[in-house]
């Protein structure tokens, strides 16, 4: 089986195990490059301040509507590589916690069909 990217752990950390890196399989590399895109804020990545999500600028304590900002995540799935089609997206808010949950199935590549929940 090839592999591709480097396995992220439940908590985003890089996952070592027994001192060697180790790296996903085809069915996960999708979905964890999705929530790596979305996860990124835009400006935080030292090497290009230009990609990452645009949290601040248009979406958290902005007035723009829910349609605009679940344009936005949509057009941030579409360009990441892998991803065939979006089955179904759902966008949250929780004024109260200050949270924001997004579930999404999308198919990739390989006609699989991935759930992914941030």
């Amino acid at each position: 089986m090839m592999k591709h990217d480097i396995l992220l752990t439940g908590g985003h950390d890089l996952a070592i195990i027994d001192f060697d890196l180790k790296l996903t399989d085809e069915t996960s590399v999708v979905a964890q490059r999705v929530k790596r895109a979305l996860l990124l804020f835009k400006g935080e990545y030292f090497l290009d301040s230009e990609i990452g999500m645009p949290y601040y600028n248009d979406i958290l304590g902005t007035k723009n509507s829910l349609d605009t900002i679940q344009a936005i995540f949509i057009n941030a799935i579409r360009e990441v590589g892998g991803v065939a089609d979006i089955k179904e997206f759902n966008i949250a808010f929780d004024n109260a916690n200050r949270t924001l949950t997004i579930n999404i199935t999308i198919k990739d590549n390989l006609d699989n069909e991935v759930e992914i929940s941030i």
